[in-house]
């Protein structure tokens, strides 16, 4: 209800919305309204459900296997990444803590990435390590020697 009273209210400011929560874009319909779940795991069930696409942080890492899900969505053509993008995504669930583990992950390729401002902290080297691995089993890994 909130949602579509500041839809109503503000049609030129409230344009869409992120749901976190998984449970808006399969029934909040409003014309013009964007729905955006919060997972790379719920990108080809939103489009099926006129979510207008994902916002997540690990689709900076992602993105290309996002963007394959969604133009070949859009271009009714098969799904042929769509367990891979969400295998990917659940490695970093997995790890109990999704920024430090893109942090992480992406320390791997630019250092820059270690600095991290508390609360946040790097993934234990077991976890990073665990993290890579997986990656590395779904042939996702940064372009840059891990072992390094």
């Amino acid at each position: 209800q909130a949602v579509e009273k500041l839809v109503k209210d503000f049609p030129e400011a409230i344009r869409g919305c992120k749901d976190s929560s998984y449970n808006l874009y399969e029934t909040l319909k409003i014309p013009g309204f964007s729905m955006l779940p919060g997972s790379e795991t719920k990108l080809l069930h939103g489009l099926q459900n006129g979510a207008s696409g994902i916002i997540s942080a690990v689709t900076n890492v992602t993105y290309r296997l996002a963007i394959k899900v969604y133009d070949d969505f859009k271009n009714n053509r098969e799904q042929t990444v769509n367990d891979k993008l969400c295998a990917v995504r659940k490695a970093f669930d997995d790890t109990g803590n999704l920024i430090s583990a893109l942090h992480s992950f992406m320390s791997v390729k630019d250092k820059s990435y270690e600095r991290l401002l508390p609360p946040l902290t790097l993934l234990s080297s077991e976890k990073q390590k665990e993290l890579l691995n997986k990656l590395k089993e779904l042939n996702f890994i940064p372009r840059k020697n891990i072992a390094a």
